[in-house]
């Protein structure tokens, strides 16, 4: 675990929502899960990752921040039902009915697929610009970089053009 971080109260509460939804489906199948590490990594858009073979859950550390309550009721039990319906079912769909019946039968929560919390703001040294006719885009440094090494070509969804970088002069 990479808690250097974290604030030791929030790293609590993480671990508090964990083990009791850890306990929750013990009982329900009647068996031990091990609990699985927790680990402070992720970046960008995503709040949390699971890792079926390591037995592992990486966490959003900005969003966590950020959200902090709200963010670890939502965010804990998902990546915990992905290990869980991984142990019980075997490789299944990532959001499928296994996964979606863990969440709504043995946590008794909704099974979203996706998070509503705010993203932090990307700084703006990581972004380059871009354009096309009908508007300026901001691109990651990857998308950049697979541009410029001319891997792939990004198109505006709207009207279709690909998109140019804005000289920096």
């Amino acid at each position: 675990m990479n808690n250097s971080r974290v604030p030791i109260l929030l790293h609590n509460k993480v671990m508090s929502c964990l083990r009791s939804h850890l306990l929750i489906a013990n009982q329900f199948f009647h068996c031990t899960f091990d609990e699985p590490q927790i680990f402070y990594r992720q970046k960008g858009s995503i709040a949390g990752c699971a890792l079926l073979n390591k037995w592992q859950i990486q966490i959003n550390l900005n969003m966590l921040l950020e959200n902090s309550d709200d963010f670890i009721n939502e965010v804990i039990p998902h990546e915990l039902a992905h290990l869980i319906t991984y142990k019980q079912f075997g490789r299944v769909k990532p959001h499928g009915k296994e996964w979606q019946s863990v969440m709504t039968q043995v946590f008794r929560l909704d099974a979203k697929r996706t998070h509503s919390f705010s993203l932090p703001k990307p700084t703006q040294q990581n972004r380059y610009h871009y354009h096309c006719q009908c508007q300026e885009h901001l691109l990651t440094k990857i998308r950049h970089n697979k541009i410029q090494h001319k891997q792939i070509q990004y198109c505006c969804k709207r009207c279709g053009e690909v998109l140019k970088q804005i000289s920096s002069s």
